[in-house]
C-alpha cells in the first residue's frame, strides 16, 4: 500500500531542506582548487609561482612571491600572524584579514590573507597594492589575469582581423612591437611561438564564426608566449609569415588544392601537419622576411627524449628552510631552467612528470616516463646536507633487498626490475654529472653514491636523482634559491647530458 503525507507536512519537510542547506553552505569551508600557474616577467627573464583558488579569488604563495621580487631577510611567524622582514620593509599579515601592514602603514588588500597547506598566501591584489612600495619598480597589472611586468617591462600586445578569400581565410594579428616567430603544429592545431617582449594579451580567447577557424588563444603558462590557431577542420594548410618589420603576422588557412588541380609555382610555405601520436610537435622556424619551407619536405626525425621529474608537489612540501622556500617549489624552478637550458640545444625533446603545484604518485611519474621511451631520467630533490651548502649530490639506484632468484626467464620486465638492466648507464650518466657539478665555482659536488630512490626504481632508462642543499629550518636557502647558481646548475646538466650521448645533436 502506497503511503500518502499530508500536502502541509510536505512543504514543512521542504522549508527545513532548504533552511538546512542554507545553512550548510555558510558553514561550509571555502573550496580551493589548484589552478595554473602566474608568470612574472622581469626585463632580462621571466619566473612563474603556482596559483591557488579560494573564495574565487587567484592566491599565491607570499614567501616565494617576495623572494621573486627581492630578498627575505627574516621571518616570525606566531599562531595567527606573521612578520616579514624585506630589505629594508617590514611587513605585517594576520590570517583571513584583508588588511596587512607595511612599515607600519595599513594597505587594505582585495581579499584576505589565507594559509593553506603551511603556506601563507595572499590574493593577487598583493601585487599592485605592495610590491611597487617595497621595490621601488613600476608594476603593470591586470585584474584577474595570471602575468605581471615588473620594472622596466614593456609588454607587446596584438589585435586580429579576419579576411575571406578563395578557399580559405587569412588571419591578420597586428603586433603593438616587434616579434619573431616559430610555429608547431600538435592535436590538430597550430602554435605560434612568440619571441622576443612579453605579450600583454588584450583577451585571452577570440572566437570566431568563420567556416575555416573557431578561436584563437593566447597561452603562456610555461612561460613560452604563445598563440594556439584552432581550426574548424583538419583538412587545411597553415601557410604564417611575419613582415619584415616583425609587426604584422599574416597566416592563410585555406584548403589544398584537388588532384586534379594544377599546382602554381611560388614560395609556398610548408602546411604544419599533425604529428603522428607520440611523436614531438615539429617546430619551424619563420624568419622576418622569409618565406617558410616548401610543404612537400619531409617532416625531421624525433628528438631524443629527456625526462625532468621535479620532486614533491601538492600538498606535499618536502624540506623548508628557515627563509620559507619549500622543496616542491625550489624543485620546479630548477627543472624550469634545466628544461629552458636543455630545450635552447634544439637537440632534446623535454617531457616533464608535473605541471604547476601536483603531486603524481610514483606510478604515475613514472608512466609518465617510460611512456616517453627517453633517453635519460632526472628527478631534482632538495635537503639538509650539512653546512657545506651549496652541495649538489648525485645518486644512482640501489635496491634495498636483492631481488628473488628465478631460474627461469621472464618474457617481461617486471616493473619492480625496470631500472636495474639500465645500471651501467645510470652509473655513468651520474658520473658525467658529477664532472660537470664540481666545475660549479663554491659548489661541492661529493662522487655518485647509490641509494633506495623509490623514484628511480622503475625508469627503464639510464636514471639519476639529483639533490641540491642545504635546505632544512634551521639555515637559509642561500644560493641554492638565486637565479644565477640555478642557472649555472642548468648548463652543467646539459653540458652532462650532451656528454653523456655524444650521438645527440649538438646545439
Amino acid at each position: 500500500m502506497t503511503k500518502r503525507f499530508p500536502q502541509h507536512l510536505s512543504s514543512r519537510s521542504a522549508l527545513f531542506l532548504a533552511v538546512a542547506c542554507g545553512f550548510l553552505l555558510l558553514v561550509w569551508p571555502a573550496r580551493r582548487l589548484r589552478s595554473e600557474n602566474f608568470i612574472f616577467y622581469f626585463p632580462n627573464q621571466h619566473k612563474s609561482l603556482p596559483t591557488e583558488m579560494m573564495d574565487n579569488a587567484i592566491y599565491l604563495p607570499l614567501i616565494p612571491l617576495l623572494n621573486l621580487a627581492g630578498q627575505v631577510s627574516g621571518l616570525q611567524e606566531k599562531r595567527n600572524s606573521l612578520k616579514v622582514w624585506f630589505g629594508d620593509h617590514q611587513l605585517e599579515f594576520r590570517e583571513n584579514k584583508n588588511k596587512i601592514q607595511v612599515n607600519k602603514t595599513s594597505v587594505s588588500l582585495t581579499h584576505p590573507v589565507r594559509r593553506s597547506n603551511g603556506q601563507w598566501m595572499v590574493p593577487t591584489g598583493f601585487i599592485p597594492a605592495v610590491l611597487p612600495r617595497i621595490t621601488g619598480q613600476p608594476v603593470l597589472y591586470q585584474h584577474g589575469t595570471t602575468r605581471a611586468f615588473i620594472g622596466n617591462v614593456h609588454p607587446v600586445s596584438y589585435s586580429v582581423e579576419l579576411q575571406n578569400q578563395p578557399s580559405g581565410v587569412k588571419l591578420l594579428i597586428h603586433f603593438t612591437g616587434k616579434v619573431s616567430i616559430e610555429t608547431a603544429a600538435t592535436n590538430g592545431k597550430w602554435i605560434i611561438f612568440l619571441q622576443g617582449a612579453p605579450v600583454a594579451p588584450l583577451e585571452q580567447e577570440i572566437q570566431f564564426q568563420n567556416p575555416y577557424v573557431s578561436k584563437l588563444d593566447f597561452d603562456d603558462q610555461d612561460g613560452r608566449p604563445k598563440l594556439i590557431i584552432t581550426p574548424t577542420s583538419s583538412a587545411l594548410n597553415f601557410y604564417p609569415q611575419i613582415s619584415a618589420d616583425g609587426r604584422v603576422l599574416t597566416t592563410d588557412l585555406v584548403k589544398p588544392p584537388s588532384p586534379q588541380q594544377p599546382v602554381v609555382a611560388q614560395k609556398a610555405p610548408a602546411a604544419a601537419a599533425s604529428p603522428p601520436p607520440g611523436a614531438p610537435p615539429a617546430v619551424l622556424p619563420v624568419k622576418p622576411g622569409a618565406a617558410p619551407a616548401a610543404a612537400a619536405l619531409a617532416p625531421a626525425p624525433p628528438l631524443p627524449v629527456v625526462v625532468l621529474d621535479a620532486g614533491h608537489g601538492g600538498q606535499d612540501s618536502g624540506a623548508r628552510s628557515q627563509d620559507g622556500v619549500l622543496e616542491k617549489n625550489l624543485a620546479a624552478q630548477i627543472v624550469q631552467k634545466v628544461e629552458g637550458a636543455l630545450t635552447a640545444t634544439k637537440a632534446y625533446r623535454v617531457v616533464l612528470t608535473r605541471n604547476g603545484d601536483s603531486d603524481p604518485t610514483f606510478e604515475e611519474r613514472t608512466l609518465t616516463a617510460n611512456t616517453a621511451r627517453p633517453v635519460l631520467f632526472l628527478t631534482f630533490h632538495a635537503g639538509e646536507m650539512g653546512d657545506r651548502s651549496p652541495v649538489i649530490a648525485v645518486y644512482t639506484y640501489r635496491a634495498s633487498s636483492p631481488p628473488p632468484a628465478n631460474d627461469k626467464p621472464l618474457p617481461f620486465i617486471r616493473w619492480d626490475l625496470a631500472q636495474q638492466p639500465e645500471a651501467s648507464r645510470s652509473q655513468q650518466l651520474a658520473q658525467d654529472l658529477e664532472q660537470q657539478f664540481a666545475q660549479i665555482s663554491g659548489a661541492n659536488a661529493p662522487q655518485p653514491m647509490e641509494a633506495p630512490v623509490r623514484q628511480l626504481r622503475s625508469v627503464a632508462a639510464p636514471a639519476v636523482a639529483i639533490e641540491v642543499g642545504t635546505l632544512s629550518p634551521e639555515e637559509k636557502a642561500g644560493a641554492i634559491a638565486q637565479p644565477a647558481f640555478q642557472q649555472q646548475f642548468a648548463e652543467a646538466v646539459v653540458r652532462a647530458v650532451q656528454q653523456f650521448s655524444p650521438g645527440g645533436a649538438k646545439p
